[in-house]
């Protein structure tokens, strides 16, 4: 009762609130001409950036740093020791197990906080820079925040990252002879960095002003475990001024492979086998990896260091054969470094231009003249940075139209309402009185963007600039409402929140901008006399490709076609990349702890194991195949009830309980969980914090937030919204599940759809739709979550992967939580049942020895230290986008996730549940989604549609119960099929 009572008051606060914005817009001609009661109620209506939270525009580095007042710090290093300068409290992170350091160091990790107490000689702006040593196994860069006297200097000291080096080894080779990706090793060795921007959109070290005294410091421990060494206050790194350059006399030619790095400090950089004439290494016959794979190097603040040898002593030229064809006519900036230093300043932020096909360069300043470095006898190192300092005016100008533009649509909502009936009359400029200023200020900013841009592709109007072609779309429809300011109640949508919004146009800028892409074949450094290598002969390139096309032909890699029928045949579901590394593992691991060899084929459509089975060509196992894919082939008998095995206990219980609901069939457990996709509530903290709301715990508090929400024009997404062809179990069963329905009793001719409980979920999912307004269709919650009119929303695995890599704007600036639930009236406990099901791993009927073979890989593979080590090696081969969300739970702690977010998918996963599967639940699926369709979309009644759910299920599930033996032609039960439960698979996992 009480629950109905909050939804009762809830509609009633949000009908309310929507005809009092209706009232209030019907009756603003009233005031029409009161000027001076217009202008106050503008102020009023208006959102300020600055009303709670973090306000991240105004005090970036940028905006703080204008502020200085001090001069620079120009005297000798101070050096504090860190032993020296720890409070008491802090002290006891000390250690003497310090790696060969001059003194006792701290030894902290995430969650830690430390406390420096600092005396500075003079006022000033310092470089304040850290030693450290990152010790342990995770792939993820230190992340520190840093206070200075209780407050954060800037918003960049929020959250600095704090990277490892990563040195190579020797090249792998596959079994079919391929080079493939080596892993790279992680060097525990002392680093030293100053305050740098995470985002590394400016590439100098940031100052801290400090006045003369003594100041607290404070370090919060955000990611990683680490040791901290001394800490150093110095002048400002200078570069030296390009004063021309020598002719490089001579006739040396060092050429280095791009792909065989010295170090690195990401280690998802790494090289790729390409065919081109023009390429080395090249092979007809195999996979060489040849060049940088762009998609890893692309990201400012990245950087590759090779080592080579001068034999002779002077002046040297740097060239290289190179692509960057991602920014159509524009250059990517790169900072070469000779030895660590940059030589002049013409080798700083040098501007690669545009090459749709690998071409060679030679670096040459403002006139055309070589660029050339004095190297001694002996051996050096070149380093290649990617640079952002050119592109900084252009991201932090439009992080601040964005967020104004965000402004004023929740502002122009607040005024008008949401209800946008084109025949009301409303002067909106009477309400803002300088709207029509604020639109032609964006047009004029946008387009003075990229005019300044003209000067890298030496265009002459700011339309031929054609990596900045989004900005000027934006600018065209800013141009459009500043010309009819008062249409904007009507357009208002064109702001933010619409797919081709302005501020999409503005993201999809950031997003272009933002990806360099450059790939390197070969750098050279050679002298005057040198000739640099070309490319195959035509001749030799038209043999080679020949010999190429023959060879397709034979002997594929990793196909059904290349294998051996003694060895375990394994169909992986996966791109190749994946593959390749289950491969390696196995051939390293696997096959020498137990003799068993494994043949790995790429199975391109799952589907068609269904297919493969009615032929009799079946593998021994497939994974990272739909997890509701084995019970089709398991009720006809193809898989092998993984039960009797005798280890089965203990490999099944390494997953959650309710994952396993759909393996169930006829009391077996036909296929072992590989992945789960994992549901999390997404909030944007920075709206939330602007509004003053609370992250919702329970369906009920979040029903209560969307009147705060709505009457701004911002909205929650739910799961069935991006759902757009059918909504599955994922989307309609868990508010069911929360509020302790079912869809099947007992057993499989127990139909419960239509039950109380049921009906009750059902009825409170449909109402967030038809009730509370939530949108019913979003076919993309991560762009809608960036531009902030959907800060809330309940999503997968994949939005999180594309908001966490792919959404640099709203760094720090969002969170995940527990899914909100239903508080169990008895208990007081808030379930929060949710789907997790992804891919799975299964057993083909075979001879006892094979089955036998086949189950020791399994077991094997969803081991959890064999599950970390493929995530961990999938991420640190290809970067942080390849996060591998094993349904392993105790591997998916080891995984390199971030330590806040880990925690929380962790506990959520306690909830999944996910809906059983049997004979004819496919048309409960279908069913449920047709329901919720016709009552969200077509205004049916509730109770009458699920009452047609349940006899359509009721018929489908007799028809396949008769197909599958279990009743007869007049319906009599010849054997009961029961249906599998959370409390089934605890009954198996335990008797």
């Amino acid at each position: 009762m009480f629950r109905k009572g909050i939804k009762k008051i809830t509609s009633v606060i949000l009908t309310t609130a929507l005809l009092m914005s209706c009232f209030c817009v019907s009756d603003i001609s009233v005031f029409a001409d009161r000027e001076s009661e217009t202008e106050e109620s503008a102020d009023t209506l208006s959102l300020s950036s600055t009303d709670s939270g973090i306000d991240r525009l105004n005090t970036d580095y940028t905006t703080v740093s204008a502020g200085y007042s001090a001069e620079l710090y120009s005297g000798d290093a101070i050096l504090l020791k860190i032993d020296e300068i720890a409070d008491d409290t802090s002290k006891s992170f000390l250690t003497s197990d310090n790696y060969d350091y001059s003194n006792d160091v701290l030894s902290v990790k995430a969650g830690d906080v430390v406390t420096l107490n600092v005396d500075v000689p003079a006022t000033a702006q310092y470089v304040m820079s850290f030693d450290y040593l990152s010790y342990d196994e995770s792939i993820l860069p230190v992340e520190i925040g840093l206070k200075v006297d209780g407050e954060y200097p800037f918003y960049e000291t929020r959250s600095m990252l704090f990277e490892t080096t990563w040195v190579s080894g020797e090249v792998d080779i596959d079994r079919y002879g391929n080079e493939i990706v080596s892993l790279p090793d992680k060097s525990i060795r002392w680093e030293h960095k100053a305050l740098m921007d995470a985002s590394y959109r400016r590439s100098d070290e940031l100052l801290l002003e400090l006045r003369a005294g003594s100041h607290e410091l404070e370090l919060v421990m955000q990611e990683g475990s680490v040791l901290l060494g001394n800490i150093t206050l110095s002048a400002k790194t200078e570069i030296k001024e390009y004063t021309g350059s020598k002719k490089a006399e001579g006739s040396a030619l060092i050429t280095i492979e791009a792909e065989n790095f010295y170090e690195r400090n990401d280690s998802s950089i790494h090289g790729v086998g390409e065919y081109e004439a023009s390429l080395s290494p090249i092979s007809a016959t195999t996979t060489v990896l040849n060049i940088i794979d762009e998609d890893s190097f692309n990201e400012a603040g990245q950087r590759v260091t090779y080592k080579f040898n001068a034999e002779n002593a002077g002046y040297y030229y740097i060239g290289m054969n190179y692509r960057q064809s991602e920014k159509n006519d524009f250059p990517v900036f790169v900072d070469f470094r000779i030895d660590g230093e940059i030589p002049n300043t013409e080798f700083k932020a040098y501007a690669l231009p545009s090459n749709s096909k690998f071409g060679k360069t030679t670096l040459t300043d403002s006139e055309g003249n070589r660029l050339s470095v004095y190297l001694d006898k002996g051996e050096h190192t070149i380093s290649l940075t990617i640079n952002a300092d050119n592109l900084r005016y252009a991201l932090e100008s439009v992080d601040r139209i964005m967020s104004g533009i965000s402004d004023l649509s929740l502002e122009v909502t607040k005024v008008a309402g949401t209800n946008r009936d084109k025949y009301r009359d409303l002067k909106l400029t009477r309400y803002i009185p300088d709207l029509q200023s604020r639109l032609q200020g964006w047009v004029d900013e946008l387009y003075d963007i990229a005019d300044r841009a003209k000067v890298y592709v030496n265009a002459k109007d700011a339309d031929d600039v054609a990596a900045f072609s989004y900005l000027l779309i934006a600018a065209d429809q800013l141009q459009s409402l500043a010309d009819e300011p008062n249409e904007l109640v009507y357009r208002v949508n064109e702001l933010s929140t619409s797919v081709n919004s302005i501020n999409t146009q503005i993201a999809n800028f950031v997003d272009l901008i933002n990806d360099n892409d450059l790939s390197i074949d070969r750098i050279y450094i050679y002298q005057e006399g040198a000739h640099l290598p070309g490319g195959a002969g035509f001749f030799n390139a038209i043999g080679t490709a020949v010999i190429r096309f023959v060879h397709s032909f034979f002997g594929q890699s990793y196909s059904a076609s290349n294998t051996d029928g003694s060895h375990i045949q394994v169909w992986v579901n996966r791109p190749r990349t994946y593959v390749e590394i289950m491969q390696k593992m196995i051939d390293e691991e696997f096959t020498p702890q137990t003799g068993i060899e494994v043949d790995l084929c790429i199975m391109t459509d799952a589907q068609k194991l269904i297919l493969s089975n009615a032929s009799g060509d079946t593998p021994d196992i497939a994974t990272g195949i739909n997890y509701s894919i084995p019970y089709d082939l398991a009720i006809r008998g193809a898989l092998v009830d993984l039960t009797k095995f005798d280890d089965y206990k203990e490999v099944f219980g390494r997953y959650s309980e309710g994952l396993l609901v759909p393996s169930v069939v006829e009391g077996g457990l036909y296929s072992l969980p590989e992945t789960m996709n994992f549901y999390v509530m997404f909030y944007r903290t920075d709206i939330l914090d602007k509004l003053g709301l609370e992250v919702p715990e329970t369906i009920d508090e979040l029903v209560a937030m969307l009147p705060d929400l709505q009457m701004r024009g911002l909205n929650v997404c739910y799961p069935t919204a991006p759902m757009l062809a059918m909504r599955n179990f994922h989307g309609t069963t868990p508010l069911i599940y929360q509020n302790g329905g079912s869809l099947y009793g007992e057993t499989a001719l127990d139909i419960t759809v239509d039950s109380e409980e049921t009906v009750t979920g059902f009825t409170e999912l449909t109402e967030l739709f038809t009730l509370y307004d939530l949108p019913v269709d979003v076919p993309n919650f991560y762009q809608h979550f960036r531009n902030g009119d959907l800060p809330i929303g309940i999503a997968d695995f994949n939005s999180y992967n594309l908001i966490l890599n792919a959404a640099p704007e709203i760094a720090n600036s969002w969170s995940i939580a527990l899914i909100p639930g239903v508080r169990d009236e008895e208990t007081g406990e808030i379930l929060r049942y949710m789907s997790g099901g992804a891919e799975s791993s299964v057993m083909f009927r075979s001879d006892d020895e094979r089955e036998e073979k086949a189950w020791r890989y399994m077991e094997w593979w969803s081991r959890a230290e064999t599950q970390a080590e493929f995530g961990q090696r999938l991420q640190i081969l290809y970067g942080d986008e390849y996060i591998w969300p094993t349904a392993n739970l105790e591997a998916f702690a080891m995984l390199p996730y971030p330590t806040s977010d880990k925690d929380t998918i962790m506990e959520q996963a306690r909830y999944i549940l996910e809906a059983p599967r049997l004979p004819g639940s496919y048309m409960m699926e279908r069913e449920l989604s047709n329901a919720y369709n016709d009552v969200v979309v077509n205004g049916e009644t509730i109770r009458s549609r699920i009452d047609d759910v349940a006899k359509t299920v009721s018929r489908e599930t007799e028809r396949k119960l008769e197909e599958f033996g279990y009743i007869d032609s007049d319906g009599n039960v010849i054997r009961i099929y029961t249906v599998p439960t959370v409390e089934t698979v605890h009954e198996i996992l335990t008797r």
